[in-house]
């Protein structure tokens, strides 16, 4: 069966460098039709733009995390919550995942900081760790690597896939010279997987941060949430104490002794 094209649905759009050029707009007629020109289209779920650094399609992306953040929250509040293992496989499945989708494709863009933020929040909600608290801590205590990790081995993944498979379709594809060095091509920035995708990701993991980690919550995720949140606060020493509300401006130390 072949596929046939229908000119009232199909879309054009220019990719290129020139600013000069980022406001003219395609005149293409096909059949009869004028084709629709658009300057952000969108192919298998990924939004692409004039000079594909992908900025409208991490800020959609952020959105979405955001929303199903929202989702997250209703599994946790400040006087119940469900079983520390049961949100952190809920944020996999309905953050993490969308934010890893295609990311071999747009994952080496410099918008992929918005990205991150909205990931980072998705672990404080794990961990029921306050917003004060280091980053690096919070994706240790939620056992998840961080977000720029695992688009790092996913795109390796692809890498490996793109080498071995005879199928796929840049099999076999030789990596070229490039005039660009703002262009960080697909090509020159993967390599070929030596290990799985988990040990894969731990070891780069352990050479960024030069500790040991597990993809797995720590002792005290068998708890019930109120004792886990608590238990994140001490280990990361960030908590509603005295001491931190005073050095975060919100209450005085000296006021509140005054009313004992």
């Amino acid at each position: 069966m072949k596929l046939k094209p229908n000119p009232t649905k199909t879309q054009i759009c220019a990719f290129h460098l020139k600013n000069k050029l980022a406001s003219r707009k395609l005149d293409i007629t096909w059949e009869g039709v004028k084709l629709e020109h658009t300057t952000h289209p969108k192919y298998l779920g990924v939004t692409l733009d004039r000079s594909l650094n992908f900025k409208e399609h991490c800020v959609a992306l952020k959105r979405k995390i955001c929303a199903r953040n929202t989702l997250l929250r209703k599994l946790v509040s400040s006087k119940w919550g469900a079983q520390p293992e049961t949100v952190r496989i809920s944020a996999l499945a309905l953050c993490f995942s969308v934010a890893e989708y295609a990311c071999p494709v747009w994952g080496r863009s410099t918008h992929t900081k918005q990205i991150d933020t909205a990931l980072n929040e998705t672990v404080r909600i794990i961990t029921g760790c306050l917003k004060p608290t280091p980053v690096d801590k919070l994706y240790l205590l939620a056992g998840i690597a961080p977000p720029h990790i695992r688009r790092q081995i996913a795109s390796d993944i692809e890498r490996t896939k793109q080498i071995t498979d005879e199928r796929h379709p840049m099999y076999n594809t030789q990596v070229e010279g490039f005039r660009l060095k703002s262009r960080k091509s697909f090509l020159k920035c993967t390599k070929k997987l030596e290990d799985d995708p988990q040990t894969s990701r731990l070891k780069l993991w352990e050479v960024e941060s030069k500790q040991k980690f597990e993809e797995k919550l720590p002792p005290g995720h068998n708890n019930k949430w109120m004792v886990w949140r608590t238990l994140n606060h001490l280990r990361t020493g960030v908590g509603r104490s005295r001491e931190n509300l005073k050095k975060w401006g919100i209450s005085n130390v000296n006021e509140d002794m005054s009313c004992i």
